[in-house]
């Protein structure tokens, strides 16, 4: 009689499991701001609103952490 084989529970986590979105951060506008913004999602019609800010907001952060990231050389050998 053939044997069952069972499935090999793995430890490493599968791409959509490390892609699920379960950490919350949120940021308070004044009137003058949200507004603003509304006007801008208005304007260029921008219906996921949450997703133009999160990429908005990882590209800025990773722009920003490759300009400061440290280099071989010195400012002053690159030139």
């Amino acid at each position: 009689m053939p044997t069952k084989k069972t499935k090999k529970m793995s430890l490493k986590p599968t791409v959509a499991e490390r892609l699920v979105r379960n950490r919350r951060l949120s940021i308070t506008l004044n009137e003058k701001e949200f507004r603003v913004v509304e006007r801008f999602f208005k304007e260029y019609k921008i219906k996921n609103k949450s997703k133009f800010l999160r990429d908005t907001i990882i590209r800025t952060v990773w722009e920003k952490l490759e300009a400061n990231a440290p280099t071989l050389f010195s400012k002053e050998e690159m030139r």
